[in-house]
């Protein structure tokens, strides 16, 4: 083989090699911009699940909110995004008993076994328009096209019991690896 061929039979792996990498840097690209996102989780309402800190992996395109994911959104009132689980979705009713330490959704009380603390404290820092004396519970109609969202560690969680329902459109996406941690393990958000 002369020392052109040889030339050119390596340039041309050269260029083959960098297709490859340019290839893959553009897929990658593309899909941490119309796929998933990146967040780092503030504060501690979601603990035990998500702690302060972490690093997460969203989910976002063709999502639709389904009760029990997690999921990231834009919060106008508190002007952050926010990760919270989602209770329940447009139509349903919610009701949060707290002496029972209970909330239920649509007459059935949720199995919640992710909650960092099973007892609900903290009544009074929560809209009172929801509150039923004579049942001494909360209830909450979920408009259509909007969630009812609650954090874990729900006596430290600024939630839909304080700003409301939250409109499916402001949901950016679900929450479904933890690629970070201090203080779990690193996997599928459950």
């Amino acid at each position: 083989m002369t020392k052109r061929k040889r030339r050119n039979k390596y340039l041309y792996e050269v260029l083959d090699w960098a297709e490859v990498i340019v290839g893959s840097a553009l897929a990658i690209l593309l899909l941490f911009t119309f796929v998933f996102n990146r967040l780092r989780v503030k504060g501690n309402s979601m603990e035990d699940t998500l702690f302060d800190g972490d690093r997460i992996i969203i989910r976002s395109l063709f999502y639709e909110p389904a009760a029990g994911d997690i999921v990231v959104c834009r919060s106008e009132l508190l002007g952050e995004l926010i990760v919270k689980r989602v209770i329940a979705l447009g139509g349903q009713t919610v009701t949060i008993d707290y002496a029972a330490g209970t909330v239920s959704v649509d007459g059935k009380v949720l199995d919640e076994p992710y909650l960092k603390y099973h007892a609900l404290d903290d009544m009074g820092s929560y809209d009172m328009t929801y509150y039923d004396p004579e049942r001494e519970v909360f209830e909450y109609n979920v408009p259509a096209g909007s969630v009812f969202l609650l954090g874990d560690n729900r006596d430290r969680s600024n939630d839909s019991r304080a700003f409301g329902c939250v409109s499916e459109d402001d949901i950016i996406g679900k929450a479904i690896f933890r690629f970070r941690s201090d203080r779990a393990r690193i996997g599928k958000i459950v």
